[in-house]
């Protein structure tokens, strides 16, 4: 014979297992979403921190090329090997390349391809009306986001 107790007691621990899905579903959706809502801000806050370090590393080769004695290329001495960086005249990182010259210059800085976090990165050289001026770099990310570099002055500047 059936027992009516031990029916409500399944029914009842079936009932609770639904809501405790249901609970479980309803945080990981809200995780979800306000993982989604922040991931722009992520991706702004890791770019502007390899902004600073890409301005780092121009300030490190200036450095570097002053107390050389201002050479046509600076070693840097890497964990791993030595880096050959091409500097101007006035000792900051530029090419001779060029084949789209910006992308070199951002091989020699970031020393990876152009992409960051899985998104490819666009680098293009803007042309100033006065050449002697250097050249100027911007690198842009698909969202918009992007930073640029001069090499007549080393100035690189903040996110825009």
């Amino acid at each position: 014979m059936f027992n009516s107790k031990s029916f409500e007691r399944k029914e009842r621990t079936l009932a609770e297992l639904v809501v405790i899905l249901v609970l479980i579903a309803i945080l990981m959706m809200s995780f979800i979403h306000y993982f989604f809502k922040q991931e722009d801000k992520l991706t702004n806050l890791a770019f502007s921190r390899l902004a600073q370090n890409f301005s780092a590393k121009v300030t490190t080769v200036h450095a570097q090329w002053f107390m050389d004695k201002q050479p046509n290329y600076v070693f840097l001495m890497l964990p791993n090997e030595r880096q050959s960086v091409y500097v101007n005249r006035q000792g900051w990182i530029d090419t001779l390349e060029t084949n789209n010259p910006c992308a070199n210059i951002w091989q020699v800085v970031v020393m990876k391809p152009l992409v960051f976090m899985k998104s490819l990165v666009s680098a293009i050289e803007i042309k100033p009306t006065d050449l002697t001026q250097g050249r100027k770099c911007r690198f842009e990310l698909s969202g918009g986001e992007y930073f640029e570099y001069s090499s007549a002055n080393g100035k690189v500047s903040q996110v825009l």
